[in-house]
């Protein structure tokens, strides 16, 4: 009787959650989460997360698998009156940005500087939304005692509630996705201080860039979309080897362009890098062009230089504001939107400008490219392909869809 009372309570539950799309992030087992950042420890209590501070040892974080973009997240805390903490939303840790700390939208939890519910950008960027014009929030918290938080992501617009109690507001358009992470902070303190978490849940409301928006297509997401591409100047079917998830870099093949030809256009585009390359060379080394003419440079690359030669660089003209590179055979994504160079007769009356997320993070902001890039095509007038190079490396390339704007 006693397990058929407990398997109805169960599928009640399931039940309930269903009914209101959250799901339960946290379910009383931290298999799979990854720890980054510090030596803090965490253990599962009582169906709780709890987090103790190990002294003289950096913020440490405990993030559950996956990525998230738009998402509501609730969870319940209790921290200790010394302690301050916070969870990470749409974070990032890559080597190539201070040497993979942990950085992000961070939603505070603190007892006494009345900024609990605030929005800091850890290791970027500072306070966001401090909540100085809302101090009524910062009071909502309760130290000591368990406090409830609701976080939503959707779009731009960040926002927090404190117990109820309307806390940050926040249009903030960096990083469109990432992890979670939930913090332990640095202390001094020998004895250990606690913070706990209970009642985790999330309603995932998608990754952006994962399907094509409304008015966007694929072209490469099958077998069958390699026919929606041809080699560079030959005019030949595909040649790139199709592994049964994308196409790798069949080299001495040449660069591939669409069959079709854009303009305006929002781009997303997978790939992975290898790390073959010799001696002195750019290792895993591409690249992504709009119009044939402006290369977004694939590279499996930490920082190497001031100006293109790194993952996101848009070639001989910037790099990246952040380095966003994942190691080599790590799947990545670009996320980007090209707006095409206007002509009046053969007079270029404005240049092609870019916009670009790497892998969640804004690294270009409207960047004027005042000519095509090294190895590009002359630029031009009209609508052109989108090209894949082929520069030896077996690179790798899947999910491409664009949206012509």
């Amino acid at each position: 009787m006693i397990g058929e009372l407990r398997t109805m309570t169960t599928l009640l539950l399931a039940f309930a959650l269903a009914q209101d799309g959250f799901q339960p992030l946290f379910t009383g087992s931290v298999a799979g989460w990854v720890k980054r950042g510090g030596a803090a420890t965490y253990t599962v209590e009582g169906g709780e997360l709890v987090g103790r501070t190990a002294p003289g040892t950096p913020n440490t974080f405990l993030c559950p698998p996956g990525v998230y973009g738009d998402f509501e997240l609730e969870f319940e805390v209790k921290v200790h009156p010394s302690l301050n903490s916070g969870v990470q939303v749409r974070s990032h840790s890559v080597g190539g940005y201070r040497n993979g700390a942990v950085h992000g939208y961070q939603v505070e939890i603190d007892n006494a500087s009345g900024k609990a519910g605030g929005i800091y950008d850890e290791q970027r960027r500072g306070w966001l939304d401090d909540l100085v014009k809302r101090p009524a929030a910062g009071k909502a918290f309760k130290s000591g005692q368990w406090n409830r938080y609701r976080v939503s992501a959707i779009g731009d617009r960040l926002q927090t509630w404190v117990n109820g109690v309307p806390a940050a507001d926040l249009r903030d358009d960096l990083a469109i996705y990432g992890f979670i992470g939930f913090q332990v902070h640095s202390t001094d303190s020998k004895t250990p201080l606690e913070v706990r978490w209970r009642n985790i849940r999330i309603k995932d409301l998608g990754v952006p860039g994962a399907q094509p928006p409304a008015g966007g297509k694929w072209l490469l997401r099958t077998q069958a979309d390699t026919a929606n591409w041809v080699h560079e100047g030959t005019g030949r079917d595909c040649r790139w080897t199709w592994d049964g998830e994308g196409l790798t870099i069949a080299s001495g093949n040449g660069d591939l362009s669409t069959r079709e030809s854009f303009g305006d256009s929002l781009l997303h585009v997978e790939f992975m890098t290898d790390d073959n390359g010799g001696e002195g060379q750019a290792n895993g080394n591409s690249g992504v062009y709009f119009h044939q003419s402006y290369e977004i440079q694939v590279l499996n690359s930490a920082p190497r230089g001031p100006l293109h030669n790194e993952c996101g660089g848009i070639y001989s003209v910037k790099a990246p504001d952040f380095a966003m590179a994942f190691p080599a055979y790590q799947w990545q994504a670009y996320d980007l939107k090209f707006t095409a160079p206007r002509w009046e007769g053969d007079k270029k009356v404005s240049n092609a400008k870019i916009n670009a997320y790497h892998n969640g993070v804004l690294i270009h902001r409207e960047v004027e490219i005042p000519k095509g890039t090294t190895a590009g095509r002359e630029e031009g007038a009209g609508n052109r392909p989108i090209r894949l190079q082929d520069h030896g490396n077996k690179i790798r390339y899947r999910n491409i869809w664009i949206k012509p704007l």
